[in-house]
């Protein structure tokens, strides 16, 4: 994306937390190894957040990065390889299970969701969950495949993780339809818990 800041200090400098942009932070009731992501919400990538919260619930970390402005909050895009907000980043050194929610341009594919990221398994059990709930996945020949060991889904503990790229027109669904929103995001949260639990997580996820 053309004139993007190249991170978060010179986002930092040209900008006003609180009034442009905003860190949300929530603690889950069972803090353990997982954690989901929206590290271009609020305005940014429109219902990305609320996405993220929802997988979230109350159970599970979650980290959104949004932007509040009246309008161009596209200004405030960091391409995930190049995010380094402070807060993400201390809170990824004692995950090993990472989830970043993103939004994405329809183009000519308005409800299929692209997976990317290194954690294979990760994907693998996430576009399984998807697909058995009725939603459309693509892991590969796309263009995000996620796979940048810098990119902040893949700076977790394991040095892995699993993004959805989700497109516009499922997302404003997904905020029209509440049953719909559940439905997808609880399919991702089962995906999430199975992969805790096959990984031994000490935490447990209870939903």
């Amino acid at each position: 994306m053309d004139n993007e800041f190249p991170n978060f200090a010179a986002l930092r400098a040209a900008k006003i937390e609180n009034v442009d942009y905003r860190i949300v932070v929530r603690r889950g009731a069972r803090t353990g190894s997982a954690i989901v992501m929206a590290p271009h919400g609020g305005k940014i990538e429109p219902r990305t957040s609320l996405i993220a919260e929802t997988i979230a619930g109350a159970d599970l970390d979650m980290y959104c990065f949004e932007g509040l402005m009246p309008e161009s909050n596209r200004e405030l895009h960091i391409t995930s390889r190049n995010f380094d907000e402070a807060t993400a980043l201390e809170l990824l050194r004692t995950k090993s299970t990472v989830v970043a929610i993103h939004g994405r341009q329809d183009r000519d594919d308005p409800s299929t969701v692209y997976l990317g990221g290194k954690d294979a398994a990760l994907v693998s059990e996430i576009a399984g969950r998807l697909q058995e709930a009725g939603f459309q996945t693509k892991r590969d020949n796309h263009p995000f495949p996620g796979i940048q060991d810098s990119n902040i889904v893949n700076r977790g503990l394991t040095g892995k993780g699993a993004q959805l790229e989700v497109p516009f027109s499922l997302r404003r669904r997904l905020g029209n339809e509440p049953e719909l929103l559940e439905k997808f995001c609880g399919a991702v949260r089962n995906a999430i818990e199975t992969f805790d639990a096959m990984n031994g997580a000490r935490s447990p996820i209870m939903f």
